[in-house]
């Protein structure tokens, strides 16, 4: 009889690091059966900057992870971010030969392996492969084009790489824990498994995981990724604005004020003042709340504008395209009028979250990405086993001597 698997997927944020621990059954359904999360230290823009903060953060997240669970770890799948890190269409053709009309499985391979193939600098490392759908002779798209007749055969991929020895700090920190890595997945790919269904990508999504220090976009139509990316700006960016501009209040006041007073489409001009209160009543602070709008707005329409701007024009043009958010700094008031504003298309901001004894992670934009590595795990825990001689020792031995 089949059992069941256990995935973990593992995030290593700015804000947090959190371990989410999921039982896929048989029948393909899955559940969340433990998370460990721990405020993160060391890690900047999604980026470890300082390995022994960011180790013993895991070692916490992964302790309470099995404590919950009541398993034991020994694998993950680890998310990262950056904006080193960049997405890039290649297309793949293969012509058959002209003795040949039934597309064949090593004629698949063909065209695959050509799309696979990308010229980067050698200091960059390509760890996500997304291949589309297959056309034959300019058709639309299939997925399995095994037994069909054509002359030429055409595959999209989306090549998703950073620079080596920036994607090594985050592995290396798990490597000592000691963990094993299943892989490395951009964050904004696993998220989309949380967020997104089939018909949203095919019909056109653009998901945007606006966080702490960073800001992951992804770009489906037609069910293929167009494009995907990393802006280095978030929650984070926003509170120093506010402490820099006003010079007036602390990183925490800033952060309370972002999140219980500021509106990113609210009014400017506001003269209202919104106020922050310690507990214990002293340095209370209070700026006028039009300034905290404006400080709020001009931050994230920027980032929001950076992003239109790396979107192929004509999925702007082509119509179809809907913007989804998530991520922590997705729950800020007025950020769907201002995203409607300047993107001019339909836009989905979560729900607020309810106070509640039980957190409902599965609700939480703030955990789509950890919870939708498991999906991720899920649907492509066998793609190594298609590539390269397909085991995870093979991964790593292409990332760390990949530049030698």
């Amino acid at each position: 009889m089949a059992q069941s698997q256990i995935y973990v997927g593992l995030e290593i944020g700015t804000s947090k690091t959190c371990m989410v621990v999921g039982e896929v059954r048989p029948d393909a359904s899955a559940s969340i059966i433990g998370v460990g999360e721990i405020r993160s230290a060391g890690v900047r823009k999604g980026e470890v900057y300082n390995r022994g903060m960011a180790l013993q953060c895991v070692r916490d997240a992964l302790d309470r992870a099995q404590d919950n669970a009541n398993v034991d770890i020994v694998n993950v799948y680890l998310s990262v971010t950056g904006d080193h890190i960049y997405g890039e269409t290649n297309m793949g053709s293969y012509r058959l030969p002209d003795d040949e009309t039934i597309i064949e499985e090593e004629h698949v391979n063909a065209a695959c392996e050509k799309a696979d193939h990308l010229e980067i600098a050698p200091d960059r490392f390509i760890f996500n492969r997304e291949r589309g759908g297959f056309s034959i002779d300019g058709r639309e798209p299939v997925r399995y084009p095994e037994g069909l007749t054509g002359r030429t055969l055409d595959v999209k991929c989306h090549l998703i790489h950073g620079i080596s020895t920036r994607l090594q700090d985050s592995l290396c920190c798990v490597r000592e824990v000691p963990l094993e890595v299943g892989n490395l997945v951009f964050a904004p790919l696993a998220t989309a498994q949380m967020v997104l269904d089939r018909r949203q990508k095919e019909a056109g999504a653009l998901l945007i995981d606006i966080g702490a220090g960073t800001s992951d976009f992804i770009c489906y139509k037609n069910g293929e990724i167009a494009a995907s990316g990393c802006i280095p700006a978030g929650g984070n960016t926003i509170n120093h604005d506010i402490v820099t501009i006003t010079r007036r209040v602390s990183n925490e006041a800033a952060e309370a004020l972002k999140c219980t007073e500021g509106n990113a489409f609210g009014d400017v001009q506001d003269r209202s003042l919104a106020q922050y209160h310690t507990d214990l009543g002293l340095h209370d602070v209070a700026i006028p709340r039009g300034e905290l709008n404006r400080i709020i707005r001009d931050r994230l329409a920027d980032i929001l504008v950076r992003i239109k701007n790396r979107i192929p024009n004509e999925l702007w043009h082509n119509g179809g395209l809907e913007v989804y958010f998530s991520g922590g700094t997705s729950l800020m008031r007025g950020l769907e009028p201002l995203a409607t504003h300047i993107f001019n298309v339909p836009v989905h901001q979560p729900a607020p979250q309810s106070e509640q004894d039980v957190p409902s992670y599965l609700a939480d934009p703030r955990y789509c990405t950890p919870i939708g590595l498991i999906r991720y795990a899920q649907k492509y825990e066998d793609d190594l086993s298609r590539e390269e001689g397909g085991s995870w020792l093979d991964w790593l031995r292409r990332l760390f001597f990949h530049s030698k």
